[in-house]
């Protein structure tokens, strides 16, 4: 029984040998888009311009200014002379912030009273905009306060540094081995109908057990291995740090491979042509990423949303790779993730061999 599918895999690994351009976007493409997207997707706040408008001139409120700048987060904007300035350098794009030191603040200080410090944002990149008012009142608060305030020692696991890199190209990982997977046995079986060889293959004694697994197994192979490679990059180019066990992150990329390339494989047996297989994909991939976590956490979401993140694959894989890579998740920790898209492998190969069962008879 075996003969009949090795022979099928064999073939798979032929044609893909031959279509040599293929063979180097397979390989190659995925840790050029891991590189240029990972750096792409940088949410890290840098570079935050602010122009202060000091109004008091006094040591004090030149204090305020120096810390902001100080920081990582903020570089010096233009400076400003009057409130017109202040709202002609946010409207017109000139600064990102802008600190209003009052008179009589240092005067405030010295008497015990809490003075007010004006801060004005550009709300244009409301997420910006709001993490850029945390940093700079977290900053002027101490200052303000004069020591009056208890002190806080806040450590951070798993990201001391707090670099969004190491949230963001795990995820990109997945999107990356998401798109491949899908994308190449979206292809598999429409293909074989546009170039008329299906009938030929049908007359043969597979079954469609054996025709599935077939033209599953070639792209499973070549997606792990571009697992490995993107993950090995992530490692030693972007300092991701493998903290969990690779057999765990092995076991659960297998499992979620199993839902993608059993999608893909069902989009192309329903598909008459490789644009209807391309489209049918995309479609249903657009809300996977969106609905993953990838970009906002799951629990922000609408309720109703969350629900419907319970049908997503790559919500459960999200949770795999980065629980392994960056906290050091065990088995015990993430094997109701990979349960369930073991589930979801088994449930999409059923339905894409009962399809082509259908279609072929």
């Amino acid at each position: 029984m075996l003969r009949p599918l090795v022979c099928l895999i064999r073939k798979e690994f032929l044609q893909l040998r031959r279509d040599r351009t293929m063979l180097r976007l397979v390989l190659g493409l995925p840790i050029m888009q891991l590189i240029v997207l990972s750096y792409a997707l940088n949410t890290d706040l840098r570079g935050v311009r602010v122009s202060v408008l000091d109004d008091d001139r006094s040591v004090d409120s030149r204090s305020l200014a120096e810390a902001l700048w100080q920081a990582d987060v903020f570089v010096a904007g233009p400076g400003l002379g009057s409130t017109g300035e202040l709202a002609a350098a946010l409207q017109q794009g000139d600064c990102d912030l802008a600190l209003h030191v009052p008179a009589g603040f240092a005067a405030d200080l010295a008497a015990g009273n809490r003075p007010v410090i004006g801060l004005h944002v550009d709300g244009t990149n409301s997420s910006t905009g709001g993490r850029a008012v945390g940093y700079a009142e977290a900053i002027l608060r101490g200052l303000a306060a004069g020591g009056a305030t208890p002190r806080t020692s806040v450590r951070f696991f798993y990201n001391p540094e707090l670099a969004s890199r190491l949230y963001m190209v795990p995820g990109v990982i997945v999107m990356l081995v998401t798109i491949i997977s899908a994308m190449l046995t979206g292809m598999a079986v429409v293909r074989e109908k546009e170039l008329g060889t299906l009938e030929q293959v049908q007359v043969t004694p597979l079954t469609a057990l054996q025709f599935v697994a077939g033209k599953a197994l070639p792209f499973a192979l070549i997606a792990l291995v571009d697992t490995a490679l993107a993950t090995a990059v992530a490692m030693l180019w972007f300092k991701v740090p493998m903290a969990g066990s690779p057999a765990v992150l092995l076991l659960g990329m297998v499992a979620y491979l199993s839902v993608t390339l059993g999608l893909g494989l069902l989009a192309s047996v329903v598909s008459e042509t490789q644009q209807q297989a391309m489209f049918t994909i995309w479609f249903f991939l657009v809300f996977a990423i969106i609905l993953s976590g990838f970009f906002f956490p799951v629990e922000n979401m609408p309720t109703w949303a969350q629900v419907l993140t319970w049908a997503n694959p790559m919500r459960f894989v999200m949770a795999v790779i980065r629980g392994v890579l960056l906290r050091g998740a065990g088995l015990a920790d993430v094997g109701r993730d990979i349960a369930v898209m073991a589930a979801m492998g088994l449930a999409s190969f059923t339905v894409a061999v009962a399809a082509y069962r259908r279609s072929s008879g």
